[in-house]
């Protein structure tokens, strides 16, 4: 075990500006008062979306259609060897038919809906498939909003996530993401709002790190278009 000047340096360390950067993305604060710094130019949003995620230990995959995206769900499901999945009730998720499918493989698929039980189904489920409201390039993050049909809990209790994500909501910063909420009302602001970058993390205070403890640990982001 580290002795007590081993363990403030290693502290020191970690959080010093510009020495511990887990993605490729710049140190920006921002407020609405100041405008950020620039980040470096992204040429191509969802390549850089997909390299910041698997660098967190995330997947990415980038589809043509909505086909080749059921496509991918269900090879999962395979993979993993999955009893239930549960998804988001949305039309784009009902737009990718993947019901039926995965239904012919053994598949349970539960659609969420306002039940008392769903915490529980949620809980047993190995897979949650969710849409995102935008995903950001510059750090592998997912931006969900919560509402009628989209809970919570499809995006943190199953250990495997999917979200399928159309190309065209693919913005390239926080603060862009941000400014996408900061300027409405009480009454236009989602019932919830995450922000989710990469697998579930936790550290002790001996830094171990755990994936997985608070949240799903195999995250799978599909990008369609």
């Amino acid at each position: 075990m580290p002795d007590r000047a081993e363990f403030l340096a290693s502290i020191r360390h970690r959080t010093q500006a510009g020495r511990y950067k887990p993605t490729h993305a710049p140190d920006v604060a921002w407020t609405r008062e100041r405008e950020p710094r620039e980040g470096g130019h992204i040429e191509d949003l969802p390549a850089r979306f997909i390299a910041e995620l698997e660098a967190l230990g995330g997947h990415g995959e980038r589809v043509e259609n909505l086909t080749e995206a059921g496509e991918y769900v269900l090879a999962l499901a395979r993979e993993r060897e999955a009893k239930l999945l549960v998804r988001w009730a949305v039309d784009e998720l009902e737009e990718l038919g993947i019901d039926a499918p995965l239904a012919e493989t053994g598949v349970e698929v539960a659609v969420w809906r306002a039940l008392d039980d769903f915490k529980e189904i949620a809980g047993r489920a190995d897979i949650g498939l969710s849409t995102a409201a935008w995903a950001i390039a510059e750090t592998g993050t997912l931006v969900l909003e919560g509402g009628p049909g989209k809970g919570r809990t499809v995006t943190l209790l199953p250990p495997t996530y999917i979200a399928v994500v159309a190309v065209k909501r693919i913005l390239k910063t926080v603060p862009e993401a941000i400014e996408k909420y900061a300027g409405g009302g009480a009454g236009e602001l989602p019932a919830n709002l995450c922000f989710h970058t990469g697998p579930s993390r936790s550290g002790d205070i001996e830094m171990s790190l755990f994936v997985g403890m608070h949240g799903p640990g195999d995250v799978h982001v599909v990008l369609v278009g």
